[in-house]
Formats: structure tokens, sequence, C-alpha cells
């Protein structure tokens, strides 16, 4: 099962005062008996005037070896500066720091707002502890993109996914469902994908309620209580991902045309390399133009898709996100 599974993300995130809710760092006690004799690295330095809520942010990873995880990510999330490289790996690396990492960047790619520190806290424990439907043959993991994409390939599973984060539904050990969605700040959450990973062959589906996009909603409803809630629009993920395959096959057909000019000046001891890179990119070429036009011809089903919500209603109440049109749902 690829993805991160839900149970290893053992990380606990404790909430602070609203004192100390833009910047969480100054919730942090016993600093001093915490850097030691790490206090000696700025004298050494020349700095004598350095001190720890101000500058801690140049302190490397071993120097914070005191620390908790949860003060860690509170030192991280109150820094207005790049922490020390080793830090900031930490963040991209291991899984429950760089959870905590997406949450923050999806709420600024998603409202360009990095969000209070206790938003962050609700995020983190909603995810890691979110539950699926009651039948044991369902498993859920998680995964979300490379860096700092809004959208795009999945880090794990390389699963293309239209959010931050996207949760992999197997059914009896096979991926059956991807469930896309981004945090955003004040408790907002946008599902922008519910997609099953083959048009066919689909009988896991009779566990399902007829309406999948309901199921899905009353699943984040309950699994992240008190947030405000928001579906895609269907033409504007149809118009999105349109605009992202044309551009790939524009990528792609550039990349043939300089191929060829290279190859047809048989430049013998390169000639292998650019007849290998030529079949990939024409295979991009085909696969992309594929997918137009099979989305083209889909497109009419998945605006449907995304406007029925069952018993929910997604109310006239409308916002863009990265210029891509969202609805609430009602409450």
């Amino acid at each position: 099962m690829l993805g991160l599974e839900l149970s290893s993300l053992t990380g606990e995130l404790h909430k602070v005062s609203q004192k100390y809710n833009k910047k969480p760092v100054g919730s942090i006690k016993d600093v001093d008996t915490k850097i030691g004799p790490w206090r000696e690295f700025w004298t050494r330095r020349g700095f004598t005037d350095r001190t720890f809520l101000s500058h801690y942010y140049e302190l490397p990873l071993k120097a914070l070896k005191g620390f908790s995880f949860d003060e860690i990510c509170k030192l991280r999330h109150s820094s207005s500066y790049t922490m020390e490289l080793d830090v900031e790996k930490l963040f991209e690396t291991d899984a429950n720091y760089e959870v905590v990492n997406k949450i923050t960047s999806s709420m600024w790619r998603w409202g360009t707002s990095r969000g209070m520190w206790n938003e962050i806290v609700v995020a983190y424990d909603c995810i890691r502890h979110f539950s699926f439907l009651n039948n044991s043959d369902f498993e859920v993991s998680l995964d979300h993109t490379k860096y700092f994409n809004p959208y795009g390939y999945a880090k794990y599973s390389r699963v293309f996914i239209d959010g931050v984060f996207a949760l992999l539904v197997y059914y009896k050990k096979e991926h059956v469902l991807t469930v896309g969605f981004s945090i955003t700040a004040g408790k907002g959450l946008l599902i922008q994908q519910v997609q099953m990973s083959k048009r066919t062959g689909n009988r896991w589906l009779y566990h399902f309620p007829n309406n999948r996009l309901e199921c899905v909603i009353g699943l984040f409803k309950s699994n992240f209580p008190g947030y405000s809630i928001a579906v895609i629009d269907g033409a504007s993920l149809v118009n999105k991902t349109l605009s992202d395959y044309q551009q790939g096959l524009d990528r792609a057909q550039e990349h043939c045309k300089n191929y060829r000019e290279v190859l047809a000046k048989n430049r013998s001891e390169s000639k292998e390399y650019y007849a290998r890179a030529l079949k990939e990119s024409e295979q991009d070429c085909a696969e992309l133009s594929a997918r137009i036009a099979h989305l083209e011809g889909d497109a009419p089903r998945l605006v449907a898709f995304y406007e029925n919500a069952g018993s929910f209603v997604l109310g006239p109440e409308s916002r863009k996100f990265n210029g891509i049109l969202h609805h609430k749902v009602a409450s």
C-alpha cells in the first residue's frame, strides 16, 4: 500500500493560549536548559547579544535535541526566516514534520495565509485520526504533493492529485479511489478530487452509497468537525486540467522538435541518447493527446458529478482559490 499509513503519524502537537497563537515559540518553557551549551554557539561567532527568541533560527538541528516534536514545529512556525539547512531538511524528509509543513504550505498556496498555530494543531490531528468506512476491506493512506506544489504528482504514490493532500483508498489492497483535498486558513477544507483509479471493474462500489461525492463530504464533515467545506467546481476542474495537459503537450512537442533537429545532424556519439529521448517525448505526446481527448469527452459527466452532492447542498456562496472556483457546502 503506497502512501503514509495514518498510524505512522505519531507526533503530538499541543495548542497554546491566544497570546502565543501567532508565534507559539513564546510558549516553550525552560529554553535555557534545553539549549544548554549551545548558547556558546553565538559567543564563538562573536555575537554576545543574541537571544534565543530572536535568533533561534540560526541553530543547527543538533542544538535542538532537547526540544520535542511539538516544540520544533512551534519554532519553525514562529520564524520569519528560513531555519538552518538540517532543520529545514527534517521538514522535508520526516513524515510527521512534513505533514505539518504541508498543512502550512496548503494554507499559503490556497489562501495566502500561514494560519495560526492552533489551526495547525487541529488540522494535523484531524488528518492523522481520519476514519473511513467501517469496513475492514477498505484501508486509507495519506499522500501529498512534493515541495510547495498546490497540486501535482504525489510524493509516495506518484498519483496526480488536484490538491495538496490525497487520501488513497484501498479495497482489498488495491488502490481504487483518490480523494484530493487542501486545508485553508480559518478552518477551511477544499474537496478537489473524487476520482476512481480505474474506469471499469469497480465492483467495490456496491459498498458505497450511490452518490460518492455525498459520501466523501459526509466523511470530511465527521472527521473535520467545525470546518467550512467547499467542493471544487467541475467546469473549473476540467478547464484547469485541460490547461495543464496542453502545457505538458506543448513542452513535449517542443522537445520532439529539438531532438529531431539534433538527430538530423547525425552526431554519432550522442545519437543513441537523443533517439531514446525522442521516443520518450513522442510517448508523452501520445499519452497527453489521449488524455486531452478523453477529458474533453468526459467533461459533461465530471461537471454533473461535482454538481450533485446528494443530501448536501452546494450553496450559492462560491470563491476562487488559485483561479479555480469552489462551492461552499451549506451547513
